[in-house]
């Protein structure tokens, strides 16, 4: 994939602005919100591949293998493979795309990240338990007042920069801070920590050029997994939120797993559980990148099942046009 093409994965929409390098690129950016500082080049030659970046506002700047690694939570394996690029000879291309069929290893994000994560998201739950429209809107996503309070869900009603080095973290390419924008906010919890962050925006709109769905920096590697590892289904889906809503209808019987961006690669621990569960159902969206994403899955795994929501672009979509997730997964239940 050129980079252009990873930015439009994370929700971006560069408009073409000059010839520069063989063609620029521009578009909000993603980590500081600048709103037209930040341009790709994805004809412009790197040292082992196509494409490069850089914001004029807050000096974040690479290759794509750094793009892929900076918004996309790809090891360095995955992001030289997704781009396609040619290693020097001092790092074999052929063994390390070999490597990349091991999927990428978890690990966790600083103490201190986890501490002030787990600070904001408290009191953005807060904020949300007091936000009558926003209940509204995510009750109507199929997540009621208590799955809000089971999943910590939260509220921000403003954005915010927080210093890298405050929640454990170095600069990076030139990066201070860490950009919290306006929206809703949804964790993700592992053994009893905070260890990701992801905000859907408040203010996106259909032709906005930055992302609906925000990865906070310095979050977990991997995917996110729901519920109880010992379920024998397994359902995975691309939104977190529609992930939850999943997991609130079916949590007796079924663990589920939010991927975050229908071209990630599983992590260790979801490829375990994966290949052990006796129904793996892909939920993938309606739509081309939907595919996209059941076309890996199915590569992975010989024993992946198509399950799209019968109306509606997604779950969430799905459910306020009336679909009873649990009724229709429990007829999938039954087939096993």
């Amino acid at each position: 994939m050129t980079i252009l093409e990873l930015a439009q994965q994370i929700g971006l929409n560069p408009k073409w602005t000059s010839s520069t390098q063989g063609g620029e690129y521009h578009s909000p950016c993603p980590l500081c919100g600048g709103k037209d500082r930040f341009y790709v080049q994805p004809h412009r030659q790197m040292n082992s591949c196509l494409g490069s970046y850089r914001c004029r506002q807050c000096g974040a700047h690479g290759d794509a293998i750094q793009f892929a690694r900076q918004f996309m939570n790809c090891s360095f394996q995955e992001a030289v493979e997704m781009v396609n690029a040619t290693m020097r000879e001092n790092i074999p291309f052929a063994a390390l795309k070999m490597s990349t069929s091991r999927p990428v290893t978890l690990k966790n994000p600083p103490t201190l990240w986890m501490t002030n994560a787990a600070e904001y998201v408290d009191q953005a739950h807060k904020q949300l338990l007091k936000n009558n429209p926003a209940l509204n809107y995510l009750a109507a996503r199929g997540l009621p007042i208590d799955a809000i309070r089971q999943y910590k869900i939260g509220w921000s009603s403003r954005e915010s920069f927080f210093p890298r080095k405050d929640w454990g973290m170095e600069e990076e390419s030139g990066r201070a801070q860490i950009w919290m924008p306006k929206g809703i906010v949804i964790p993700s919890i592992a053994n009893g920590e905070i260890v990701r962050l992801k905000v859907r925006r408040n203010d996106w709109h259909k032709d906005d050029e930055r992302p609906k769905y925000v990865a906070i920096s310095g979050s977990m590697n991997g995917l996110s997994i729901i519920g109880n590892r010992n379920n024998k289904m397994m359902v995975v889906v691309e939104s977190e939120l529609d992930a939850y809503a999943i997991h609130w209808a079916t949590q007796d019987f079924a663990i589920v797993v939010a991927v975050g961006s229908n071209i990630k690669n599983p992590d260790n621990l979801t490829d375990r559980f994966a290949k052990n569960v006796e129904s793996l159902l892909i939920c993938h969206d309606n739509d081309e990148a939907g595919q996209k994403m059941l076309a890996k899955w199915q590569g992975l795994y010989s024993h992946a099942k198509a399950y799209p929501t019968p109306i509606g672009k997604d779950v969430g979509e799905a459910i306020q046009k009336g679909l009873n997730i649990r009724d229709w997964f429990l007829g999938i239940v039954s087939v096993y």
